[in-house]
């Protein structure tokens, strides 16, 4: 909150230190607090359950999008919002909950530590910490190594509308949680291909954009894999407000109704649910506190990072600091983007990595057309062979220099503007991309020369 002085400044609201929290009572039962959510709401512990419980169930019921009995995969990273998360599926199909819940979880977590400079013993060790985790809940769960992302084949994906389906002997190898104290180690080989894909993008904003859809591919795959079509994320409102900035900085301003919904429908016949996006990280974490949640610390690749190695921690420590003086910031920041008219799904090629809708079919008077020449242009004073690049020809022309600082054009056809920035300056000698990318990048440019030799053989739309 913020009030306007007289001299007509802006300024933060100071809390009110005078009374302490032991003072003030529950805004809904006049009991003593122990918990302040914002300046002014002040609940008990019993008063903040049934609060968080009723946003958590509501934001469910109101979609209705999930059936009775249908099974649901809960994705769980060990955080603070993903325990938070499988604590509140637990509470609603216990017998104390006044209404159960009428769906049936299974649990995933998908075991990124390859990605990290992390040993194999505190590899091992983090994955015990999780199953352990998983397994109190008492819901089926599993493990699977995030190294599999690289392997996946385009016909365990199925397509769009899912009509493919899903091949049962050749999906992703997933490790019951129970087997999470003695699993395998994961194949060297293949922890340091993965770890090249990663290094071989440019800069920490670039591999934790690449990270993220990698990985929400291999979940893809997973739940196609299991039978099911609906995947439960902890994204709470902070975290979507801090995407909505960096996704805006990074050139996805076209994807923001998708990424920050309740649900996300830009997979086709598996969709991303988010049940917590009406709770802030703080009301998650005071929950966990209350009600002795465990959870599970897992490194990233910012973690010890400068507030400004990347877009998304500048951005998280830009929305956060604001929040702490202004609490009303992540709310309008998410409310303003619901504003915001989600794209044509049906009607539109998604891109071969995210699967977001395209957004580079514009006309020649564009930003986009601008940058594009702009790039081409500071490329052609660099080296005169790369001006060639997104050229006609198939290969970068940059023959001199020991990488590959382009793209090839089939490649940057079947990207949206998101990934092109992401995957601009991939080293393409030192590493290639996914399995999955390349398979929907050749199968889609099959088409596009296909469909450009009987072109004129087809007849054009004429409106009536």
């Amino acid at each position: 909150m913020c009030s306007i002085e007289d001299d007509g400044e802006l300024r933060p609201v100071k809390n009110d230190s005078t009374q302490s929290l032991q003072e003030k009572k529950c805004v809904k039962c006049d009991q003593p607090g122990v918990v302040v959510t914002r300046i002014h709401d002040c609940f008990c512990k019993s008063c903040f359950q049934v609060y968080v419980i009723h946003k958590f169930r509501a934001a469910i019921g109101k979609s209705k999008l999930i059936r009775e009995g249908e099974r649901v995969l809960v994705a769980f990273s060990g955080g603070a919002n993903s325990a938070a998360l499988l604590h509140l599926i637990q509470d609603g199909l216990s017998d104390r909950a006044h209404r159960k819940l009428r769906f049936i979880p299974t649990v995933l977590h998908v075991d990124e530590c390859g990605v990290l400079d992390v040993s194999s013993d505190a590899r091992q060790e983090l994955r015990q910490k999780i199953a352990r985790v998983m397994l109190k809940s008492g819901f089926p769960a599993y493990i699977v190594d995030f190294e599999q992302a690289i392997d996946i084949e385009r016909k365990n994906m199925g397509t769009q509308n899912g009509t493919d389906g899903v091949s049962s002997d050749s999906g992703c190898l997933v490790h019951d949680a129970k087997d999470g104290l003695s699993t395998p180690a994961v194949d060297a080989s293949q922890t340091n291909k993965l770890r090249s894909l990663v290094g071989s993008v440019a800069s920490l904003t670039s591999q934790e954009d690449f990270v993220r859809h990698l990985r929400n591919q291999l979940i893809v795959c997973i739940v196609r894999q299991m039978g099911f079509s609906k995947v439960l994320t902890a994204e709470c409102s902070t975290r979507l407000s801090i995407k909505i900035l960096t996704d805006i900085a990074q050139g996805r301003g076209s994807q923001l109704s998708l990424n920050t919904a309740f649900c996300d429908q830009r997979n086709g016949d598996v969709l991303f649910v988010r049940p917590v996006r009406d709770l802030t990280s703080k009301e998650l974490v005071m929950y966990n506190t209350l009600f002795e949640v465990d959870s599970v610390f897992i490194p990233s690749i910012t973690t010890k990072t400068a507030k400004d190695s990347s877009i998304e921690r500048l951005t998280e420590t830009f929305v956060t600091g604001l929040q702490a003086d202004f609490s009303s910031t992540v709310a309008n920041i998410v409310r303003t983007s619901e504003k915001l008219e989600p794209p044509d799904l049906e009607n539109s090629q998604a891109c071969v990595f995210c699967q977001s809708p395209l957004d580079t079919d514009v006309g020649k008077a564009s930003a986009l057309r601008a940058i594009e020449y702009s790039q081409r242009i500071s490329r052609a004073g660099q080296n005169a062979k790369s001006a060639n690049c997104h050229g006609d020809d198939t290969k970068c022309q940059d023959k001199a220099a020991g990488e590959s600082n382009c793209q090839a054009p089939e490649l940057a056809r079947s990207l949206c503007y998101g990934c092109r920035v992401t995957l601009q300056n991939f080293n393409f000698e030192k590493s290639s991309l996914p399995n999955l990318v390349r398979q929907r990048s050749a199968a889609k440019n099959t088409s596009h020369l296909l469909r450009e030799k009987i072109s004129e053989f087809l007849l054009e739309d004429v409106d009536s």
